[in-house]
């Protein structure tokens, strides 16, 4: 039996794990995984202490991924969102409706106690399916 190869997918502003932790972006068919994004960079974190200005990046980062791998926002399905402060789940509600449109990706909302780095706020991780992005509801 042979099934759709795995293609890891890189996108160059969007910064890579150390080799051998995991993959950023891995298409498999027609599906798009994306690991969690967060705001971190080498120089600290875009938005700084803001979970508004975390979600949005973290989301610019998933959308290059999922760009990079041939999807648009409307191919995204699924989030899972993972947050430090429960208090702040509307900046992170707002960054998504700033991409998404109706009907929203599903979305898990998990609050941790932190995240890989105490300055990350949020991470962002979804899964797309390339090629289905007409959105419409059904009742």
């Amino acid at each position: 039996m042979s099934g759709a190869p795995i293609q890891v997918i890189r996108a160059p502003d969007v910064p890579e794990p150390p080799p051998g932790l995991f993959s950023n972006c891995i298409v498999v068919g027609d599906t798009i995984h994306v690991s969690g994004q967060h705001a971190g960079t080498t120089q600290g974190v875009v938005g700084g202490t803001s979970v508004l200005e975390q979600s949005r990046e973290a989301l610019r980062r998933v959308l290059t991924l999922i760009k990079a791998a041939g999807g648009t926002a409307n191919d995204v399905v699924k989030l899972n969102v993972y947050l430090c402060n429960m208090d702040h789940r509307a900046d992170v509600s707002t960054a998504r409706r700033e991409v998404f449109t109706e009907p929203m990706p599903c979305s898990t909302l998990v609050g941790v106690s932190s995240l890989v780095s105490p300055d990350l706020l949020v991470e962002i991780e979804a899964v797309a399916v390339v090629g289905h992005g007409g959105r419409t509801t059904k009742a």
